[in-house]
């Protein structure tokens, strides 16, 4: 990527992180990022394409932090409960962009197909390859499952209650009932549950 698309397009996010997507024309956000309607065309296409832009850097970053995190850690509770920490500290600037772009992948917007893959598929395929570490294949697509929709039930909270303690505290609720889990079917060893 240029480095006049990439200043761009973290322009074109930052946008869209404090005003939603809504229905912005590119000429609004051209107007509004200090470029030109012409600009975006050159680096990105449509609006569509803008769009699928932003997803891809949102969930690019996301799908970074997460295999960092668990490529350093060997316990898999603790690297979870850092990543709940990153993504609710995160909430506050691209919540809100997150789920009104999941919306648009609910509606079948062509430039949001992929988000399903980024929001869905690859977080399922990263905690399941971290829990078939402690637990049968079959076990570990289930409680990857359950993780995902846990996480991103709780960010949905958070970002319409504000209650950050309460999500932190059902974060690590769960991450209890998670080390349990593995450990009946023989997993990692007893590690902190604070977390």
């Amino acid at each position: 990527m240029s480095a006049a698309r990439e200043d761009l397009l973290a322009r074109v996010v930052d946008y869209y992180a404090r005003n939603g997507v809504r229905d912005t024309s590119l000429r609004t956000l051209a107007a509004a990022i200090g470029t030109s309607q012409r600009m975006l065309h050159y680096h990105f296409g449509s609006r569509g394409d803008v769009l699928a832009a932003v997803i891809e850097a949102i969930a690019g970053s996301q799908a970074d932090q997460m295999a960092a995190l668990f490529a350093d850690d060997s316990d898999p509770l603790a690297a979870g409960r850092r990543n709940w920490v990153a993504t609710a500290e995160g909430a506050d600037r691209y919540g809100a962009l997150w789920f009104e772009l999941a919306t648009h992948a609910m509606r079948r917007e062509p430039y949001a197909a992929h988000l399903g893959e980024v929001m869905v598929a690859a977080q399922l395929r990263a905690f399941t390859a971290v829990y078939e570490r402690y637990v049968d294949p079959s076990r570990a697509r289930r409680l990857a499952r359950v993780t995902v929709g846990v996480g991103q039930g709780l960010l949905f909270d958070l970002l319409v209650d504000g209650d950050r303690e309460g999500a932190d505290e059902a974060a690590a609720e769960f991450a209890v009932l998670v080390r349990t889990a593995i450990e009946s079917d023989g997993g990692p060893p007893a590690a902190s549950t604070s977390g």
